[in-house]
């Protein structure tokens, strides 16, 4: 069972023994054939083919050593469409972290645990009610789990990435327009509620991003007090549950400076 659904992933340079000899090799003994083939491209290093000869390689062990696996992680899925051939250089896998993942997410997930343990007592609140912006921004964190799964099964990872980020881009934009820090002495119900939907945002997006970058995911995820028995997609519509106790808030993404 777990053959015959199994994708192989092959360079593309070697896609005509994988497609064609490998499978009638397979189909001779009897085995069933692979569900799917997909063939990867090239990776060149500042625009030049990658080799041993030009001395150009490149260690990815030595890359996560300096920078963690997340950023290198997410910088691979989300800097080329899968199948292409892509470019690799220091300055676009530090300028992604920085993006993406320290201004980005990580600046969301920041301000928001930060405002509701300076401001709610480090307590998840219980919402109030909905207004349409509230309802806009639920939705779009709810529809990612179908639109998501789609684009993880045609592995384009890099249009995963973008579905994500578009709502990390909502929910921060979201932010600026609520003005949370305000709403501590204008309104604390309305305060209430627009943290309580951002923390539900995070959640989501939290656990859809678990594949591509693990530790930082589990690290939000913690910083949610979501159980680790509720981080799995039949949880999805589990809410977060108002009253309770946030731990701390601390930086999960470090910016790093350009070489």
């Amino acid at each position: 069972a777990l053959w015959s659904a199994a994708v192989h992933i092959v360079g593309k340079d070697i896609l005509r023994f994988h497609a064609v000899y490998w499978p009638a090799f397979l189909m001779a003994a009897g085995l069933k054939l692979p569900a799917q083939i997909f063939a990867h491209g090239w990776w060149t290093n500042n625009g030049e083919k990658i080799s041993k000869s030009l001395g150009n390689t490149v260690d990815p062990v030595e890359l996560v050593s300096k920078y963690g696996i997340d950023g290198l992680r997410y910088f691979l899925f989300r800097e080329v469409s899968f199948g292409q051939d892509g470019n690799f250089s220091h300055d676009a896998l530090i300028g992604r972290m920085n993006s993406d993942l320290a201004n980005s997410y990580g600046n969301l997930v920041q301000r928001v645990l930060s405002i509701a343990q300076k401001n709610l007592s480090g307590i998840v609140p219980e919402p109030h009610e909905l207004k349409d912006q509230d309802e806009k921004l639920l939705q779009q964190a709810d529809g990612l789990l179908a639109t998501v799964r789609q684009d993880m099964d045609t592995l384009m990872f890099h249009r995963v990435c973008e579905h994500i980020w578009r709502v990390i881009a909502e929910a921060n934009r979201y932010v600026d327009e609520e003005k949370p820090w305000v709403l501590k002495g204008t309104d604390v119900t309305r305060l209430q509620t627009v943290i309580y939907v951002l923390l539900e945002t995070i959640r989501k997006v939290a656990l859809l991003t678990q594949p591509l970058i693990p530790e930082g995911s589990s690290k939000i995820l913690d910083q949610l007090a979501i159980p680790l028995d509720e981080r799995d997609f039949t949880h999805w519509a589990t809410p977060i549950q108002p009253g309770t106790t946030l731990p701390i808030p601390q930086g999960v993404f470090p910016r790093f400076h350009q070489e």
